[in-house]
C-alpha cells in the first residue's frame, strides 16, 4: 500500500490511495497573519484527518511561515472530494485567499 504525498502542484488531481493508505497534503502556511488551512470538503467516513501540525523551518525568524502538514488516512473504499481552504476562520468564507482540491478514489 503505497502512501501519497501532495503538494500545491497537484490541486485539480485525482488520485487513488489504498484502504488504509496514508495521504499527506504539504501547503505552505504563516499562521502569523491568521491564515491558516481548513479542510473545506472531504467524506469522513472515507477520508479520516490523522493530525494536522505546522512545520517550522529549520532556522526559522519571526513572522517566517512553514509548512501546514495535514495527514489523512484512507478508511474505506469509495470516492471522495478532499477541498481545503486557507482563510480566517472568524471571518468566514469571504477572507479565503487560496484553494486547494483534490478528488480520492480509495481502493480496496
Amino acid at each position: 500500500m503505497a502512501d501519497l504525498i501532495l503538494t500545491q502542484a497537484d490541486d485539480g488531481g485525482r488520485f487513488e490511495a489504498a484502504s488504509g493508505a496514508t495521504l499527506t497534503v504539504r501547503l505552505a502556511e504563516n499562521p502569523t497573519t491568521g491564515f491558516r488551512w481548513a479542510i473545506d470538503e472531504a467524506e469522513a467516513s472515507i477520508l479520516a484527518l490523522v493530525r494536522s501540525e505546522l512545520e517550522q523551518p529549520h532556522s526559522p525568524r519571526v513572522g517566517q511561515g512553514g509548512m501546514r502538514v495535514l495527514t489523512f488516512r484512507a478508511e474505506r473504499p469509495g470516492t471522495t472530494p478532499l477541498h481545503l481552504k486557507h482563510w480566517r476562520e472568524w471571518e468566514g468564507d469571504r477572507s479565503v485567499i487560496d484553494r486547494f482540491a483534490v478528488t480520492l478514489v480509495v481502493t480496496p
